[in-house]
């Protein structure tokens, strides 16, 4: 005799977005709940037929039922993996996306269960619950997530051996699940020996099957292989392997090319690693990613590392100026003065070389009362262009600060 429990209670994931349609699934469970257990006379809902009657109802009933719980260790159960499991999955697959794997892994959870129940077991009972769909999300997150981590608190009773021991351990996403669907398996087939059919196990394996065939026909499997190499350079990071995040981070950019915070943290790994030309050309990539994405913060920080380990570090002449603008709009001054001041030296032949250095000697003399550096700008505007339309404004400047 062995009894053994788990509960996962925490996943190293990090997400983006509110889990809409997860908190909405979970607080209608909960409210469907509430009204039939408490308030059944008080609604105009007669719950009792939403319940999936395998051979009587149809489709809909196989899909209404899932809101229904028998029991508040029923609904507390399933809650705690749908939230847990749910919130992550929704992130990466999108509302819409995310809805269909939970109705579809229903429908065909319970559709399967009722016709095992019928033509294997030959018993007639209604099936209710949303572990279909919580098998799907499950089966999904395998695949989608395998890189992850789960922490589980756990209970092993073995009385015979005279063993008890309780607590909680990390274990990867890939071990937790395929435990899970062991225990589902094998408890299946002890049902099927003739064991109370009060769990509906064919609805796990089959939802849980669904949702792992759902990622997979959607090309989920290319999106989590993107995902594993982003997270193992992260652990690389953390552990001051930078050869080793460096190499991840280079994978995963061949599956997110345009992904510029991921070249950002290329950048850096690659100036722990001392290999300074390739830190620059992501650090120029980073920018120019983040700022055709409108990630304008982001870009400036990149930017403010870049030149803090380049001084001379300039982008193309129209990110260059972009950023310039956005610096000195975002009171940023000493960062825009050193983008004008690079602009003018990468680009001395630009139209635009005259104007960025009219910027950085008003931003000298404005933002940081250096008349001298004002007074050296001004007049390397008038030498170098003498023919430009600001030579006259820069010279009684220069003759002013004289």
């Amino acid at each position: 005799m062995y009894f053994f429990y788990y509960i996962p209670i925490g996943i190293d994931a990090e997400t983006r977005r509110f889990p809409v349609m997860t908190v909405f699934f979970a607080v209608t469970c909960t409210v469907v709940f509430v009204l039939a257990r408490y308030f059944p006379g008080e609604t105009p809902f007669e719950f009792s037929n939403f319940v999936y009657q395998p051979g009587v109802t149809g489709w809909s009933s196989a899909i209404a039922s899932a809101f229904l719980h028998v029991s508040y260790l029923h609904l507390i159960g399933n809650m705690v993996y749908l939230l847990l499991f749910g919130w992550y999955l929704e992130d990466r697959l999108g509302t819409i996306s995310y809805t269909v794997l939970f109705l579809g892994a229903t429908l065909a959870g319970n559709l399967s269960q009722g016709w095992y129940n019928e033509h294997v077991l030959h018993i007639y009972v209604g099936i209710v619950g949303a572990s279909g769909a919580i098998s799907g999300v499950l089966g999904a997150f395998l695949v989608r997530l395998y890189i992850n981590r789960v922490k589980i608190a756990y209970w092993v009773f073995l009385p015979l051996l005279a063993y008890n021991r309780a607590g909680r351990v990390d274990v990867p996403v890939v071990f937790a699940l395929a435990l899970w669907v062991m225990l589902e398996v094998t408890r299946g087939l002890v049902q099927f020996g003739g064991a109370s059919a009060g769990v509906a196990y064919v609805t796990h394996v089959v939802g849980f099957a669904f949702g792992v065939s759902y990622i997979l026909a959607g090309g989920g499997w290319k999106d989590a292989r993107a995902e594993a190499c982003r997270v193992r350079a992260q652990r690389h990071l953390k552990r001051g392997e930078f050869v080793g995040a460096q190499d991840e981070l280079s994978r995963y950019a061949t599956f997110r090319p345009n992904d510029g915070r991921a070249r950002a943290e290329l950048a850096r790994a690659q100036v722990q690693t001392g290999d300074a030309i390739s830190a620059k050309a992501s650090y120029l990539k980073a920018c120019e990613l983040l700022l055709r994405a409108q990630e304008r913060g982001e870009c400036e920080d990149v930017y403010e590392q870049a030149v803090r380990g380049y001084p001379d570090f300039t982008l193309a002449v129209e990110p260059q100026l972009d950023l310039a603008f956005g610096l000195e709009r975002n009171l940023k001054h000493e960062l825009a003065l050193k983008a004008y001041r690079n602009f003018a030296r990468r680009y001395p032949r630009h139209k635009e070389a005259p104007f960025a250095l009219l910027r950085a000697a008003n931003l000298c003399y404005n933002s940081f009362a250096d008349r001298s550096g004002a007074r050296e700008l001004y007049g390397a505007l008038v030498e170098r262009y003498p023919e430009d339309v600001w030579v006259d404004f820069a010279r009684e400047q220069a003759r002013l600060l004289a």
